[in-house]
């Protein structure tokens, strides 16, 4: 379980005007969010009884059901309450207060199990759900990859996250979509564990010293040369350890955890990651300078200069690898000096 800073036994001042003007939508929430803003210090009984116009007694009885759900909530006589802990299992309440202290403004819909994260998204948008929205996962059953591959979605700390938005714009604004994402996403993980070793592999992976740190993946429902909606997804190995995975993947991925050298706390990065996502799309819509695609990849590009095979249907193609172009192609520097600009294809380091 992810842990929180420890409290230095200070606790918060109750302040001099009172706000029992507004009714508190979502209590739970309210509380968590409380919390999580005094860190590492306790907030009073008194406080959060007062906010939430209820009785102490009442304060007591919602502290204990948030710990029934898998929080641990510390508490000190005098002192109050701090949140000191939270499960590997995604809590709405919990994820509002991340958002909320992150000044989000996006509907989530928590699921325990589901098939695909990016398949509820799309009955989520067929069925007219206000966009932006997003649907978070403690496992998916059916998840699934570039390519048509399977993506293995174990349970107990992993972050299954797919986006739905209704862009009415046209195909060109979001050719780059993917790419765009992959480098914001990527310098938030490495200013969250402090490295600058987490990389992008062209188009859509996360690496950590050649190995697989996340996926995502675009789908886009077109209609005249217009995108009226898209699914953006997102697979990231978080505290889940990888003897949890198949051998196969096992020797080859890698996750925060390991990186940060202990658990990650998932509704804190989860929150920063939605916000990531939300200012890129905006980014990605108005962006009009394709040097400037050429010039961040550059920092973050897991192929640069190396030895590569591309696999194209029936073709293969083997060269070094030298960036991407303003339309987000991989050039791939052939034998005889000739470059060659891949749309797509499977990507494989010699």
């Amino acid at each position: 379980m992810p842990d929180y800073p420890k409290g230095k036994r200070k606790r918060v001042i109750n302040p001099k005007t009172r706000s029992r003007i507004k009714k508190i939508k979502d209590p739970n929430s309210f509380v968590l969010g409380m919390l999580i803003n005094s860190a590492p210090y306790y907030v009073s009984g008194s406080i959060l009884a007062d906010k939430l116009n209820m009785s102490r007694v009442g304060v007591w009885s919602r502290i204990d059901k948030l710990r029934r759900a898998g929080l641990t909530i510390e508490a000190s006589q005098n002192l109050g309450y701090r949140l000191a802990g939270e499960p590997n299992d995604f809590n709405l309440p919990l994820m509002n207060a991340w958002m909320k202290e992150s000044r989000i403004s996006c509907k989530i819909f928590t699921k325990d199990q589901i098939d695909s994260t990016n398949s509820e998204v799309e009955r989520l948008l067929a069925n007219e759900e206000k966009s932006p929205f997003v649907v978070l996962a403690n496992q998916q059953l059916k998840g699934r990859g570039r390519l048509g591959r399977s993506w293995h979605s174990p349970k107990g700390g992993n972050i299954y996250l797919s986006m739905g938005f209704r862009p009415n714009v046209q195909v060109v604004q979001i050719r780059n979509f993917t790419l765009w994402q992959g480098i914001h996403i990527c310098k938030l993980l490495r200013d969250h564990v402090g490295t600058d070793k987490i990389k992008v592999k062209w188009p859509n992976d996360l690496y950590y010293e050649g190995k697989k740190l996340a996926g995502m993946l675009t789908e886009a429902s077109i209609d005249c040369e217009s995108i009226k909606t898209l699914v953006f997804g997102l697979g990231l190995n978080v505290n889940v350890s990888s003897k949890k995975y198949p051998d196969g993947l096992a020797q080859d991925s890698v996750s925060l955890e390991n990186i940060a050298g202990g658990q990650v706390r998932l509704h804190e990065l989860s929150a920063k990651i939605i916000k990531t996502i939300l200012n890129c799309f905006d980014k990605t819509i108005n962006a009009t300078d394709g040097n400037e695609l050429i010039k961040e990849w550059k920092d973050v590009d897991e192929l640069n200069g190396k030895r590569i095979q591309v696999i194209c249907g029936n073709d293969h193609f083997i060269g070094k690898s030298s960036g991407i172009n303003t339309d987000g192609n991989l050039l791939l520097k052939l034998r005889n000096g000739r470059i060659k600009n891949i749309h797509s294809g499977e990507i494989k380091i010699l």
